[in-house]
């Protein structure tokens, strides 16, 4: 377990900051790949449950899958968003097939599922006005679908299946949610200001710190989230060791 702890803190200490640093001298690739190495260490954490742990089974592979396919749409969303987005769509569809597996769906499914959408969708109403392309539009909405059977699956299966296996995946599913409305918020709020700043003739630096704090938490939330998802991928007995 002290590795797993170590490999985590080097995602604080080492990767996040070098993504910063790297993008903002405009190093372009070097950024992307600090950027997907920590998604890279989850996937592989899985992976090696998958292949050498006392117990792998659906759910673990499962989870593989779609930490691998994140680490993939790591890359492609500094290439073109919409593709970024639906690699993340594919790999949130594989970790709700996880949780199924690890949780049979109840009625909490349509409950939590129906409640996250509603959220979701006043959400969303906030920045409609900023997202003109009725296309993007559309998929962001079909995502946050995705984002709320995620949340239908997971959250109730520490109380359905129990244990910590259950516990560690609801985790990764909040703070999957977490991360993602963070960004949206991010996104639309830097655009906002830098209008703002276009106007003013000049850069806000009270803003601007405020914008990084809140990207390293959106950042932070996402691989955490990652971590969290290949942690439940791995077997118990393995992480005994």
């Amino acid at each position: 377990m002290v590795w797993l702890l170590l490999a985590y803190l080097t995602i604080w200490l080492v990767w996040m900051p070098l993504r910063f640093s790297t993008r903002k001298r405009g190093h372009k690739a070097l950024s992307t790949l600090c950027k997907v190495i920590p998604t890279l260490m989850a996937a592989g954490l899985a992976g090696w449950a998958c292949l050498f742990g006392p117990a792998p089974d659906g759910v673990a592979w499962l989870l593989f899958g779609g930490i691998a396919i994140g680490a993939c749409a790591d890359a492609a969303l500094e290439i073109r968003f919409q593709v970024g987005g639906t690699l993340f769509f594919i790999a949130h569809c594989l970790f709700v097939a996880a949780m199924f597996l690890l949780s049979p769906p109840s009625g909490w499914l349509i409950a939590i599922s129906g409640a996250a959408f509603v959220g979701a969708a006043l959400f969303l109403s906030r920045y409609r006005p900023y997202i003109a392309d009725a296309k993007l539009r559309r998929g962001i909405t079909l995502y946050a679908v995705a984002l709320s059977a995620l949340l239908g699956s997971a959250l109730p299966a520490p109380f359905v299946a129990g244990g910590s296996r259950a516990a560690i995946g609801a985790l990764g599913a909040a703070l999957f949610v977490l991360s993602d409305a963070t960004l949206c918020h991010n996104t639309v709020s830097h655009r906002m200001a830098r209008a703002r700043e276009a106007v003013a003739g000049g850069l806000n630096p009270v803003a601007e710190r405020r914008r990084i704090r809140m990207e390293a938490l959106s950042l932070g939330c996402y691989y955490t989230a990652q971590a969290a998802l290949a942690l439940c991928a791995v077997a118990p007995g393995l992480l005994a060791q």
